[in-house]
């Protein structure tokens, strides 16, 4: 009997070696792009950013009809890992960028297959054409006009939560996340320090239960406007 003990423990241990294996080889497959935590999507510069998502559309041609249509610059595909050698080869292993390539691509298609995509890491803000906030802010509705996620920098009450900056708009904001005793809300300010006092845009959520990523909020967004009772108010866009 304690043979047989034996001999189960032994087998045991061996399918247990096998399925370690078996899993470090699953995700040594599966290589996951972390961007970074100091910079994010603009660690090595907007240029660099600019750079990728100029190469993208050409490395993600050729696999097109497996992947859907890509339309508008910004791409949301099931990236293979041979973009990512094709983007290294057009923007160049040698220059500036070569540190951030391998997230800079994540920043830019989100994808899934080998990037952390909890979150999107470039956000651009619509709003009906018929919004008179379009009147009043037609820079922050340029197609032009991004925000780019910087990381977790420890600005003033941010909680710890994610930033964004503007690029190619024609005010330099940030978006970021302000935390009140009571509540908080997502706000777009000049300086990255400020709160909804002086915010061209908020988001002030449900006050319990505030999204980690901007773009997943359920409430309304404000924009503040001249033209609202009151001189400056946020109105809903």
């Amino acid at each position: 009997m304690a043979h047989s003990s034996s001999i189960l423990s032994v087998f045991c241990l061996f399918v247990s070696f096998v399925f370690c294996v078996a899993q470090e080889f699953q995700e040594a497959s599966q290589p996951t792009f972390n961007i970074s935590l100091e910079g994010g999507c603009l660690k090595c510069g907007s240029p660099c950013l600019s750079a990728v998502r100029g190469a993208l559309p050409g490395c993600v041609a050729p696999g097109l009809a497996a992947g859907g249509a890509l339309a508008g610059g910004d791409v949301d595909l099931n990236i293979s890992e041979d973009v990512f050698q094709c983007v290294k080869g057009i923007v160049g292993a040698a220059s500036v960028c070569r540190d951030c390539l391998d997230s800079l691509v994540c920043c830019v298609t989100d994808s899934c297959n080998f990037c952390a995509c909890d979150c999107h890491n470039l956000l651009k803000f619509s709003a009906p054409l018929s919004s008179p906030t379009r009147d009043e802010h037609p820079w922050l509705f340029n197609p032009q006009c991004h925000f780019a996620y910087i990381g977790t920098p420890a600005c003033k009450d941010c909680d710890g939560k994610r930033v964004y900056e503007s690029i190619n708009c024609d005010k330099s904001l940030f978006l970021h996340y302000h935390d009140y005793i009571l509540d908080g809300r997502w706000v777009v300010t000049e300086s990255i320090d400020s709160n909804d006092e002086t915010a061209v845009v908020r988001n002030r959520g449900d006050g319990f239960d505030d999204e980690e990523c901007p773009e997943k909020e359920t409430f309304g967004w404000e924009l503040r406007s001249k033209k609202a009772p009151g001189k400056g108010k946020l109105e809903c866009a």
